[in-house]
């Protein structure tokens, strides 16, 4: 018995850079999402506002940054719940009677970056 046995394991395929861009894009989208919901949502709730729609957002801020680490492991998954977070604060809107508005535009970038990068998905 001499030697190391030459079977060789096949390295993993590589990420491709539009993944991990969509995963550093959804990054950057989460965090500012949960910044720009604190700093707008403590004075609005100080001014009588709901906690509800602070709290919608900021889960759609943190399921976007959930799905950044998804969308890395190229997992589909991640791209839905990119989805959530985009429709989340709607419909916490719809349920308190404020009126809907689109989302930001830097999510819908980022969905748009996942998607499009869906065939590396498993």
């Amino acid at each position: 018995m001499s030697g190391s046995p030459s079977s060789s394991t096949p390295s993993p395929p590589a990420r491709p850079a539009v993944v991990t861009l969509a995963s550093v894009l959804c990054w950057v989208v989460g965090l500012v999402t949960i910044a720009w919901s604190v700093v707008n949502g403590i004075p609005a709730i100080s001014a009588g506002g709901s906690v509800i729609l602070l709290a919608a957002n900021v889960a759609a801020g943190v399921a976007v940054c959930v799905a950044a680490v998804l969308v890395y492991r190229q997992r589909k998954i991640g791209a839905l719940l990119v989805v959530l977070g985009w429709g989340f604060p709607q419909v916490a809107a719809v349920a308190m009677g404020q009126p809907v508005h689109a989302g930001p535009v830097l999510l819908l970038i980022a969905m748009l970056a996942v998607f499009s990068n869906w065939k590396y998905m498993h």
